[in-house]
């Protein structure tokens, strides 16, 4: 099982299933059997492994998890008309010659610096 939609796949196709023999069932109902059958106590704990087995979200182009420590300093680029979700690609337009090298400096760096 690769994440939580197979499992949610299972529970579908499960419920369709038992539907054609006039069996009907909610999708929590066959989401908890799925479980179950995986040898957990519920959908909850199943859900928790899976997200547990994934492994670290990391930036386009990075070949290794950056870790980021306590206390440690994130630059952050104010941008206007745009909200960023993980893993987005976006294009980043910018006017300012200082912004313009601070952007090349992360990117010939560890992708976070600053300077």
């Amino acid at each position: 099982m690769r994440d939580f939609r197979d499992a949610k796949a299972m529970a579908h196709s499960l419920r369709e299933a038992l539907e054609a023999k006039s069996v009907s069932l909610t999708h929590s109902e066959s989401l908890e059997l799925v479980a179950r059958t995986l040898g957990l106590p519920d959908w909850n704990h199943l859900a928790a492994r899976i997200e547990s087995s994934l492994p670290p979200l990391m930036p386009a182009g990075a070949t290794n998890p950056v870790a980021i420590t306590a206390g440690a300093g994130i630059p952050i680029v104010p941008m206007r008309d745009l909200v960023v979700f993980p893993q987005m690609v976006a294009p980043i337009f910018v006017g300012r010659e200082k912004t313009r090298r601070a952007i090349e400096r992360a990117l010939a760096t560890d992708r976070r610096s600053s300077g």
